[in-house]
């Protein structure tokens, strides 16, 4: 079998993955701004690298997988002013809906989770050795890294630096007091300014607070090291973001920050970026009020990861129906089918069809995470399962399907059994009101029955003279 290719965003073309240390892989993900809740954007960059460490563990990889939280941030800083609460409040409640989006859709936590706040003394230090090594310099109070001092500036972008000094120059027209602080315009901060009574910590050029890009190249360093595997993230982070970032980095260490850049392409509506500040974002939360997390993570992994995603209505009803096929094939599948608490698993190399599927799965997998190829072998598994007679080998090629689905992240869950609390509580009622038909026609025993069935369940009843009864959990 051919080894695993990733499409490398620096060099441009795919290329066979090798890691730095073989049988281990360091993998780290740019995380969300905790300013405001996710939407399905943020979704789909968490589920991509989600399948990504989780196929690569698959292949045997000792993984270390980290994501971080920005928070501290300027749009943090303003959201706090218009709630009228602190900036740690602001991303203290950003940083929950956060983790509790990623637990419904079935996002594993990462292995290691730093924020930014926590790293702080950190990047004054880094940002005082890249001044000290000449590709740095304060102005005002602010630090900046002098981009014309990197010689390779824009190489993830493939930018040449006189295009990227003249977007800059465009872009910056109105801010003329930063005019006065850059050597040039696409000088970028390490170090921000701030007044007495800003959010901001000391350094040695006063109050302030530090500049995104640095964030990451600093948490990077502190917790994995001056090089690592692979760095991922959404393809809108390719610049400025990591163009920074690398620039920063490699400055300093004078080796590569990452072997391998990952990114995922966008979300769109109406073939435009999902983003809040165009407004026509769906957060995660309220596309779980109509569709299960094995729906959105098949909406997501149905198209390529580099490839952009079209949202409406109909793709997500199809995502559904593909699911619910999935679904109804896994039910056959026994989850204990040693009676010891462990399930039987699935011996790939006793069958034909199980050979076919984990090689197909593998070769997708194995070219760039080629999930949409991935998830055309499942469905051709539940073709199978749907076509055998054999009950035996239809449990095992659903414990198959399960196990394999799960590389991806899917629970495969029968929500078609699960009844939730208002439906619940309408199902206690019915059964009440066959309890009171039965005691107005004095048939005692099944009032009696119902009531003790019930008690089996948990559920108290409460009669009340001359009124209809109640009912409580016991």
């Amino acid at each position: 079998m051919s080894p695993l290719k990733v499409f490398n965003t620096l060099t441009g073309k795919k290329e066979d993955f090798h890691s730095i240390t073989p049988g281990k892989v360091v993998l780290y993900a740019c995380g969300p701004t905790v300013y405001d809740v996710s939407h399905l954007g943020h979704a789909r960059m968490a589920l991509t690298f989600d399948v990504i460490q989780r196929y690569l563990r698959f292949s045997g990889y000792d993984v270390t997988f980290v994501r971080n939280i920005t928070d501290i941030d300027d749009k943090i800083i303003n959201r706090a002013k218009e709630l009228h609460q602190l900036p740690e409040q602001v991303a203290r409640q950003y940083t929950y809906s956060f983790w509790r989006d990623m637990h419904d859709l079935n996002a594993a936590s990462p292995d290691i989770e730093p924020r930014a706040t926590q790293y702080i003394q950190a990047m004054i230090n880094f940002a005082e050795e890249l001044i000290k090594k000449g590709y740095a310099y304060e102005s005002g109070g602010d630090v900046y890294f002098d981009v014309a001092s990197f010689s390779e500036y824009g190489k993830l972008k493939k930018q040449s630096l006189d295009d990227l000094l003249q977007g800059a120059r465009e872009q910056v027209r109105s801010q003329d007091e930063l005019k006065e602080l850059k050597k040039n315009p696409v000088d970028f901060a390490l170090w921000k300014s701030a007044s007495p009574g800003d959010t901001g910590w000391q350094s040695p050029w006063g109050w302030g607070r530090p500049g995104w890009h640095l964030e990451c190249s600093s948490m990077i360093k502190h917790v994995l090291g001056e090089t690592i595997d692979i760095h991922g993230g959404g393809e809108d982070l390719v610049f400025p973001h990591h163009e920074n970032e690398l620039a920063q980095s490699e400055a300093l260490h004078g080796k590569p920050l990452a072997r391998y850049w990952l990114h995922n392409s966008f979300v769109q509506v109406e073939a435009e970026k999902m983003s809040k500040s165009l407004g026509n974002f769906r957060t995660i939360q309220s596309i779980l009020e109509q569709y299960s997390a094995d729906a959105i993570r098949f909406f997501v992994l149905q198209t390529h990861y580099r490839s952009p995603i079209e949202f409406c209505g109909e793709s997500m009803d199809a995502a559904k129906s593909g699911t619910l096929r999935l679904i109804r094939a896994a039910r056959m599948a026994v989850d204990d089918a040693n009676g010891d608490g462990t399930a039987e698993e699935p011996d790939e190399g006793s069958d034909a069809v199980l050979q076919k599927l984990d090689s197909d799965f593998r070769e997708a997998m194995d070219d760039d995470f080629n999930t949409p190829r991935a998830t055309a072998a499942l469905f051709g598994l539940a073709d199978t399962i749907f076509a055998t007679t054999d009950e035996t080998l239809a449990t095992r090629y659903a414990g198959a399907l399960k196990k394999y689905a799960g590389v991806l992240g899917f629970t495969l869950t029968d929500t078609a059994k699960i009844i939730d609390s208002s439906t619940g509580s309408g199902l206690v009622d019915v059964l009440l009101n066959l309890r009171e038909h039965a005691r107005a026609n004095k048939d005692y025993k099944q009032s009696d029955m119902i009531r003790d069935e019930l008690a089996k369940l948990g559920i108290k009843v409460m009669d009340v003279k001359g009124a209809k009864a109640g009912w409580e959990r016991a």
